[in-house]
């Protein structure tokens, strides 16, 4: 996801919330109203409610639709290092060499090694100090 584009959903997001929350409240704002000579009470609560509810929606799933495409792109970047590292080394790779590759935590390249080594039916050896090699057949 390009800069732009996460700027630019960030942006149209916090203007739809401000619009959405500006609406919402004026029509609660009418509602709670105990003014018997207010006029169009009814129209500015439904008015309200008619903007401000989906521009609200709209907004939050905006913002839904921004944090799954950069997990998208997150696990599409650890992907394509983690292929990029089982070339390099004969389809083996332990842990820590993948944390440093991704520069994650070594708990979440652990948990992301265990995730792959299911599917691509991943052997395992232990070598002398202990760590626990992931042998892919490519």
């Amino acid at each position: 996801m390009t800069a732009s584009k996460r700027i630019l959903g960030f942006s149209l997001s916090a203007f739809g919330l401000v619009l959405g929350f500006l609406c919402l409240g004026r029509a609660v704002e009418t509602a709670f109203d105990s003014d018997p000579a207010r006029q169009n009470k009814r129209e500015t609560i439904t008015a309200g409610l008619l903007l401000g509810l989906p521009a609200t929606a709209g907004a939050l799933w905006m913002l839904s639709a921004l944090e799954r495409d950069r997990k998208l792109a997150y696990s599409q970047r650890l992907q394509a290092l983690f292929y990029k590292a089982l070339k390099a080394n004969d389809g083996r790779i332990n842990a820590i060499q993948f944390a440093m590759l991704a520069e994650v935590s070594l708990s979440e390249a652990q948990h992301c090694l265990d995730a792959w080594a299911g599917p691509m039916n991943a052997d395992f050896d232990v070598d002398e100090a202990g760590v626990i090699m992931y042998c892919f057949n490519v």
